[in-house]
């Protein structure tokens, strides 16, 4: 038994196309118009600005977090 291949568009979740003769691929993804395509791209362009910013500044608090640490640390007296 064959199945029939159901393609629709990652934004807006339409299976018609609009404006395109084939639907449109970003990232093996389906778009059914380049306004659509576009949509989703700057979305997921500021989702992944989002992460960096986060991760940057788990980056930056982890290294507060070391030299606080190390600045708390007794200093040993050196034998004479």
């Amino acid at each position: 038994m064959r199945r029939k291949l159901v393609v629709y568009c990652e934004h807006c979740g339409g299976t018609e196309l609009s404006g395109t003769p084939e639907f449109m691929m970003f990232h093996c993804l389906t778009f059914c118009s380049p306004n659509c395509r576009d949509d989703y791209r700057s979305i997921d362009e500021e989702r992944r600005e989002a992460r960096r910013a986060v991760a940057e500044l788990a980056t930056v608090a982890d290294v507060m977090r070391r030299h606080n640490a190390a600045a708390a640390k007794p200093k040993r007296k050196r034998a004479a």
